[in-house]
C-alpha cells in the first residue's frame, strides 16, 4: 500500500522559506501543497520560482489549505508564539525555525501550547544531522577522548551593516529577542551540547562592539557542563571576513576539532601518532560571511527524521524540548551579563528574566 504524501505549508518567503522548499525535495514522501507570505504578489513568486501549487495570503489562509498537515514557521521569532497557537487550534503539526523563540518562557509556552492539541512541535538545528556531527558524537559516545574536561565554541563570523538593515526585526529586542547569540551562535550552543551534554551554569558577557544594533554583535561566556566540563564561548559578527565556527572538545586521550562549515573533523588522538582527519565536501557551506551560503545536508536529514516521526507515531529528534536547550544558554548568558554573575540555568524557570 502507498502512502500519500504529507502534506506541507510553509509560512513565509524569504531565505529560510527557499531553503526549507529546496530541502523538502529531497525528503520522501513529502509534499509542498501551499506557501504564504504577507502579500499574495509574495506568495506567488515564491510558488512560481519553487513550483508550489498554492499561494496564499497569510496563516490564516494557510490554515484554511485542507492539504496542508504541517506547517513550516520561516518568520521571525516574535510572531511564532501566535502562530503555533494557532497551528495547534487548527491541528497541524509545527515545524519552526530558530530560535523557536525569544525566551524560555515562551518556549515553554510553545511546548505546552502543542502538548494540549496533540500536535508534534520539532525545531530546527540541523548542524546535528551534518554527517560530521554524527561521527563526531559517535567518537564521544564510543569514548574515543576519555571523559571531556574542555569544551569551547567559537563563532567568528561576519555581517556587514546592510544585513541589519536589510530587516526591521532583526537585532532587536522586541522582535528577535537579542543578536549574535540567539541568531548566530544558537546552532553551535545546540550542537555543543548534543555532543557533550547540557550546559548548567554560565558566567557571560555581552556587548554591541561595531554594528549600529541594539542588541549584542559580541557574546563571551564560561560554560559549565553538567559532567563537569568547562569551556568558553566567544561569537560575534565583527569578525572580517567571517570564519568556520569551531567546537573543540579536550579530554583524558586527546582532543576533537569540529568545524560543521568548514566539512572538516579532525582528532588528535595520544595513543596515534598521526591525526585522524575527516573531511565531508557536502555540508561545507559559508554561512560564516553569508547568511545564503548554507549547505542543505542538514536540512535534509532533520527533515526526514521529523517526517518519519510523524509516521511512525514518536517524538522528532528536535522537538520543542530538546530546541528549548540551547535558547535556554543564550537566556542564560544575556541574564549573567545584565547582573554581573553566574547564573545556572535552573534559574530560568524563575520569573523576570532582564533584558540582554
Amino acid at each position: 500500500m502507498v502512502r500519500a504524501p504529507i502534506g506541507v505549508g510553509i509560512l513565509g518567503t524569504g531565505l529560510s522559506a527557499s531553503m526549507h522548499v529546496q530541502a523538502l525535495r529531497a525528503v520522501p514522501g513529502v509534499q509542498v501543497v501551499a506557501v504564504a507570505g504577507t502579500s499574495l504578489e509574495k506568495a506567488a513568486a515564491f510558488a512560481q520560482k519553487w513550483e508550489v501549487p498554492r499561494a496564499v495570503v497569510g496563516l490564516e489562509g494557510l490554515l484554511a489549505e485542507p492539504g496542508v498537515q504541517v506547517v513550516h514557521l520561516c518568520t521571525p521569532p516574535y510572531l511564532h508564539p501566535a502562530e503555533v497557537r494557532a497551528c495547534a487550534a487548527a491541528g497541524r503539526h509545527v515545524l519552526v525555525e530558530k530560535p523557536m523563540a525569544r525566551t524560555v518562557a515562551e518556549a515553554d509556552g510553545l511546548i505546552e501550547t502543542c502538548q494540549r492539541a496533540g500536535v508534534t512541535l520539532g525545531c530546527m538545528f540541523q548542524y546535528r544531522f551534518m554527517p560530521l556531527s554524527q561521527r563526531a558524537r559517535a567518537g564521544l559516545a564510543a569514548g574515543r577522548l576519555g571523559r571531556p574536561l574542555v569544551a569551547d565554541v567559537f563563532v567568528k563570523w561576519w555581517r556587514g551593516p546592510e544585513y541589519y538593515r536589510s530587516s526591521t526585526w532583526r537585532a532587536t529586542r522586541e522582535k528577535e529577542g537579542g543578536g549574535v547569540l540567539i541568531n548566530q551562535a544558537i546552532h553551535a550552543l545546540d550542537l555543543v551540547q548534543w555532543l557533550v551534554g547540557p550546559v548548567v551554569a554560565v558566567q557571560g558577557l555581552v556587548r554591541t562592539a561595531l554594528h549600529a544594533i541594539e542588541t549584542e554583535d559580541l557574546g563571551l561566556a564560561l560554560l559549565h557542563y553538567t559532567g563537569g566540563a568547562v569551556g568558553v564561548l566567544a561569537a560575534t559578527t565583527i569578525a572580517y571576513p567571517g570564519f568556520p565556527e569551531r567546537i573543540e572538545v579536550h579530554g583524558e586521550r586527546g582532543t576533537m576539532r569540529l568545524s560543521p562549515g568548514q566539512g572538516r573533523l579532525e582528532w588528535y588522538l595520544k595513543d596515534r601518532p598521526e591525526p585522524l582527519v575527516e573531511g565531508e565536501t557536502a555540508q561545507q557551506q559559508a554561512a560564516a560571511q553569508d547568511p545564503a551560503r548554507v549547505s542543505l545536508v542538514g536540512h535534509i536529514a532533520q527533515f526526514t527524521d521529523f517526517y518519519q516521526a510523524l509516521r511512525e507515531g514518536r517524538a522528532p529528534a528536535v522537538d520543542g524540548r530538546e530546541g528549548r536547550r540551547a535558547l535556554a544558554v543564550v537566556e542564560a548568558v544575556y541574564r549573567s551579563s545584565a547582573e554581573g554573575r553566574p547564573v545556572a540555568l535552573a534559574d530560568l524557570d524563575r520569573p523576570g528574566r532582564p533584558e540582554g
